[in-house]
C-alpha cells in the first residue's frame, strides 16, 4: 500500500527583513517518517517547521499538507504541534491541573472541555506519554521533563496523524531528553505517528530518527538512510560537538 504524503515543499524561499534564510527548499515528509531537522543556530530549522504549518508565509514556493495546498488546508485535527519553549513559557503559578492543560488541546469552546469525549481523549493522551497518574497535579508542580510530557499530551489529545515539534527538549536535563526521544520513537513505531522534530541534540536525532534533515546555508539536505551517514562528519560540518550532545 502506498504511503500518504504528509507534507511537501517546492521551491520555497523565505527571508527576515531582507536577509535570506531559506532559498529554493524542496522536501517531502511521508506517512510514518521520523524526520529530525538539525543545523547551526540561525540556520532556519524553526522557520522551516513554521512554514510547513502555515505559521509563516513563504516569499516564493508552494507548500502542501496531506496533499492539500496549505492556503486551503483546514484539517488541523490531523496535525499536532509542540512549539519551542511551550512548557517553559507557561506560568507555573497558573492554577491549572495537568488534565486541564491537556484538555485545552482539544478545545472546541469552553463548554466542550468537560464533555466525556474530551475526558477520554485527555486520559488516552496522558496514558500514551506515561503520566496518567499526574492528571490532577498542578502543572507548576511538575519537573521540567514531566511538564514537557504534559504539553506533548496536549498536542496528542486530538489524535493527530502527524506531530511537529520545535526543540522540545530545550531546558530539561539529559536523562529527561533521552526519555523524551525514546517516547517519540515509541509513538512513531507503535502508533504510526509521523514525526518532524527540530533539535540540537544530534546524538538523539541519529539514535531515534529514521531520516535526518541538515539545514545549512539557506538549504536543506535530507539523508534518507541515516545508517549510511557519517555522524562525526555531519557534526563537524554543522559545528556540533558530539561530546556535549548539542
Amino acid at each position: 500500500m502506498d504511503k500518504i504524503e504528509v507534507a511537501r515543499m517546492e521551491g520555497v524561499y523565505f527571508s527576515y527583513n531582507g536577509r535570506p534564510v531559506l532559498e529554493g527548499v524542496s522536501l517531502k515528509v511521508m506517512e510514518g517518517d521520523f524526520l529530525a531537522l538539525i543545523g547551526p543556530n540561525g540556520s532556519g530549522k524553526s522557520t522551516l517547521l513554521k512554514l510547513m504549518l502555515g505559521l509563516l508565509k513563504p516569499l516564493q514556493g508552494r507548500i502542501w499538507l496531506f496533499g492539500q495546498n496549505l492556503d486551503s488546508f483546514r484539517r488541523w485535527d490531523m496535525v499536532g504541534y509542540l512549539p519551542q519553549h511551550a512548557a517553559a513559557a507557561f506560568n507555573p503559578a497558573f492554577p491549572a491541573t495537568v488534565e486541564e492543560v491537556v484538555a485545552s488541546g482539544y478545545y472546541k469552546g469552553w463548554g466542550s472541555l468537560w464533555r466525556q469525549e474530551v475526558k477520554e481523549a485527555v486520559f488516552w493522551a496522558l496514558e500514551l506519554v506515561g503520566i496518567r497518574d499526574l492528571a490532577y497535579r498542578r502543572i507548576g508542580e511538575l519537573s521540567g521533563g514531566q511538564r514537557q510530557k504534559a504539553f506533548l499530551a496536549r498536542a496528542l489529545a486530538k489524535r493527530p496523524r502527524a506531530l511537529f515539534l520545535d526543540e522540545p527538549t530545550t531546558g530539561i536535563d539529559v536523562s529527561s531528553k533521552e526519555e523524551f526521544f525514546r517516547l517519540l520513537e515509541k509513538l512513531n513505531r507503535e502508533q504510526g505517528l509521523t514525526i518532524v522534530v527540530v533539535t540540537h541534540d544530534i546524538g538523539e536525532a541519529f539514535s531515534r530518527a529514521k531520516k535526518i534533515g541538515c539545514v545549512r546555508n539557506q538549504g536543506v539536505y535530507i539523508h534518507e538512510d541515516i545508517t549510511e551517514v557519517d555522524q562525526e562528519h555531519i557534526a563537524e560540518v554543522l559545528g556540533y560537538s558530539l561530546r556535549r550532545r548539542c
